[in-house]
């Protein structure tokens, strides 16, 4: 068999000795070298055992040691090598797949690669596009905040000067009106008075008889001189009497009051010393003909606890305290302060 393949090189010498040459147009180009990636090859690529080493030179023979009847033996001889080293060569569909692999591989890496770059690129470019166009939309909405807010505040200060001006204002004629009140309640209340001290000075000479029975067509002046000499033995001239007549007595059930104004004071406290007298209280009760806020003032003070006892004398009520001291009041004067006063 190594003969055979001997006699087949040697034959192949001498058969290249014959072939025409082709021109170098003709030739073709060579190709570059492509680094394959053994790792991504099939496997029925990486599984060849690959050797470094070159084949063994078989040893030559020369066309005389050849018979005739070798040349069927050597043509398969050769036929036998090309399978083999057709078996033993890479082929182009193992190369197409290993380039395949290797070109999926490098563009799914680059694709990974690019995608991590371009989101890491993006999400800096767009964060800081968010970020500025955040603080642009921030510091507008701050500019124009700031800017109503400024309005407001300028508004609310005009708004607010005038309304102190106003209050201000407010408040001199409060106090000035506060002023003339009190000018006013003293002077009314001097007013109020005067006017019941004159009243009742006009009063100061009249006697109120109450309880005195009522007759048809009677003469009240006659009659009353004629109930003082026969009760107390009074004789009473009827001129000394100005006036006498009923009031009206309101709601009040009974006869009405009886009014008498006397000519001056001695006529009448010689009739008024005789009222605690038993007779004439069978036929009438007299008192001091008071004014109604004299009145009111005899009253409260009689209701009044820290008040021993009140009277009226002269045209003036008195009162006693709970320790005897005596007060002189007026329609204006406060018991509380007045007995706080003489503490």
């Amino acid at each position: 068999m190594a003969d055979r393949a001997e006699k087949a090189g040697n034959v192949n010498k001498g058969e290249r000795k014959t072939v025409n040459k082709t021109p170098e147009s003709d030739q073709p180009k060579q190709k570059k070298m492509v680094q394959l990636n053994l790792k991504s090859a099939p496997p029925s690529v990486r599984n060849l055992v690959v050797s470094d080493k070159n084949p063994p030179k078989k040893p030559r023979t020369s066309s005389s040691d050849q018979t005739p009847g070798d040349d069927s033996d050597f043509i398969v001889a050769i036929q036998e090598s090309l399978a083999e080293i057709k078996d033993s060569m890479v082929k182009k569909t193992d190369i197409k797949d290993i380039v395949g692999e290797i070109i999926t591989g490098l563009k799914h890496d680059l694709k990974e690669e690019i995608i991590s770059e371009i989101k890491n690129d993006l999400k800096v470019s767009v964060t800081a596009q968010v970020q500025t166009e955040f603080e642009t939309k921030i510091e507008k909405q701050y500019k124009d905040f700031d800017f109503k807010t400024r309005e407001l505040a300028d508004g609310f200060n005009l708004d607010f000067d005038t309304l102190r001006e106003k209050l201000h204002s407010q408040a001199r004629d409060i106090r000035y009106l506060q002023d003339k009140l009190k000018d006013c309640q003293v002077t009314s209340q001097s007013a109020l008075s005067l006017a019941n001290q004159n009243q009742q000075y006009s009063q100061k000479n009249n006697i109120k008889f109450m309880n005195w029975a009522e007759k048809p067509n009677e003469n009240l002046r006659n009659e009353l001189c004629r109930i003082l000499k026969n009760s107390v033995d009074l004789d009473l001239d009827p001129n000394d009497v100005l006036e006498i007549h009923r009031i009206p007595s309101g709601h009040q059930n009974g006869p009405r009051p009886v009014i008498a104004k006397f000519r001056n004071s001695d006529s009448k406290i010689k009739v008024i010393r005789n009222r605690s007298k038993s007779e004439l209280k069978k036929v009438f009760m007299m008192y001091d003909h008071l004014t109604p806020l004299n009145t009111t003032l005899l009253r409260d003070l009689n209701n009044d606890a820290r008040i021993q006892k009140a009277w009226y004398y002269n045209g003036k009520v008195f009162a006693l305290d709970e320790k005897g001291h005596r007060y002189k009041f007026d329609i204006t004067d406060s018991v509380s302060e007045k007995l706080k006063k003489q503490s």
